[in-house]
């Protein structure tokens, strides 16, 4: 476990500097969240300038989802397609060690974009919260915990640099528009809200809802909390399952199955057993 853990910091460290060397992801990384702030801003600073606050929850979920699938999905495929996981496996780096490295890279990328949108947000919009950063800097943590594992996947799975973003646009639209970041969950119609309850993001606003609008911490919000954690525990576990050091790997229909009904059990039991959600409330 230990050498797991060395190999991945190495090649954390070997993807941070990729990253600092290139200009146009560092812009990528920047513009994409602050493209949605000044849209959403521009559009509701004058009418709800004073609520402006109600408007993050879901411009931060969508830099999350856009930050956990979009860079870390391509990266792991051009690293496939390109020869680099085929060098990797004649060392004795792991599955696991190239997961936990693209997760963490993954981290600081979505975790530096939401610091760029948070500080624009106060200095432009006056944006301010009823809870504390440190509870919004956990929940968000939690967000990525849960969905970037879902870039991973896509990561794994996908054949080459073609399929891969069709797959993460297919996942990016459901997470976005049934949870309630693109449009507010409480206007959805019923049937939508009900499918909303089986996506991860739903969880992740009604969380950072609770912290940046009404003021509670982590351990008061329960259940979505638990949804996250439970979510990117699996994830992860699912990725090192289904990860491939060659694109002409067959990846079984067995665990792939796996994944289906493990995630499915998750949400299956949270959209039965679920309590209320006070993104709901109209």
């Amino acid at each position: 476990m230990i050498a797991a853990l060395r190999a991945a910091a190495a090649l954390y460290r070997g993807h941070l500097r990729t990253f600092t060397r290139s200009r146009t992801a560092i812009y990528w990384t920047l513009a994409f969240p602050l493209f949605f702030l000044a849209i959403f801003g521009l559009a509701f600073s004058r009418s709800q300038a004073k609520n402006f606050y109600i408007l993050m929850p879901g411009l931060f979920t969508i830099t999350v989802i856009s930050g956990s699938l979009f860079g870390v999905s391509l990266r792991m495929v051009t690293e496939r397609e390109t020869g680099v996981l085929r060098r990797y496996r004649l060392t004795p780096i792991g599955p696991a060690s190239i997961v936990l490295a693209h997760g963490a890279m993954a981290f600081t990328t979505l975790g530096t974009s939401i610091l760029v949108q948070a500080t624009v947000a106060w200095l432009a919009f006056g944006f301010h919260m009823a809870g504390t950063v440190f509870a919004l800097a956990l929940v968000i943590a939690l967000g990525g915990f849960a969905l970037i594992p879902f870039g991973l996947l896509v990561g794994s799975i996908a054949r080459d640099t073609k399929v891969a973003p069709a797959m993460t646009n297919f996942l990016m639209f459901p997470l976005m528009f049934l949870s309630g970041s693109a449009i507010p969950y409480a206007l959805l119609p019923p049937w939508m809200q009900r499918l909303g309850r089986v996506v991860p993001t739903t969880y992740l606003v009604e969380s950072l809802q609770g912290v940046i609008v009404r003021g509670v911490g982590p351990l008061d919000i329960g259940a979505p909390v638990l949804v996250l954690l439970l979510t990117g525990a699996v994830g992860i576990t699912l990725n090192v399952m289904l990860f491939r050091w060659e694109s002409t790997e067959r990846i079984r229909g067995g665990r792939i199955l796996f994944a289906a009904v493990v995630l499915g059990l998750v949400y299956g039991a949270e959209y039965v057993l679920g309590p209320s959600l006070h993104i709901a409330q109209k």
